[in-house]
């Protein structure tokens, strides 16, 4: 029994740490075969045109984007861009305010 009680709580932590980070999340972005995608979430169209012609610039295949809520701002952490890049998607969403990205 005591076995599956901690298997029960440590399920539910799980659960807990994962509702949490999505709590944070703006949307989540796709790039496969050099096409940008929204997975999940939502951007207002211009972001979304500057991000595309972000990736399209940067010559990228495969990445995943997450723009995420940081305080009063959006950040982004991304898997598969070089440095250049990333930095460029972070200009391109550091000129919007919080407010406008969640206006989408």
């Amino acid at each position: 029994m005591g076995l599956f009680t901690a298997s029960v709580i440590a399920l539910a932590l799980v659960a807990l740490i994962v509702a949490a980070g999505r709590a944070r999340e703006l949307c989540v972005l796709s790039v496969r075969a050099g096409q940008l995608t929204v997975a999940r979430g939502r951007l207002p169209p211009g972001v979304l045109e500057a991000l595309a012609d972000v990736v399209r610039r940067g010559n990228v295949e495969r990445a995943t984007l997450r723009v995420l809520r940081d305080g009063e701002r959006a950040r982004v952490s991304a898997t598969g861009l070089d440095e250049f890049t990333l930095q460029r998607a972070r200009n391109v969403i550091g000129i919007y305010p919080l407010a406008k990205l969640l206006a989408a």
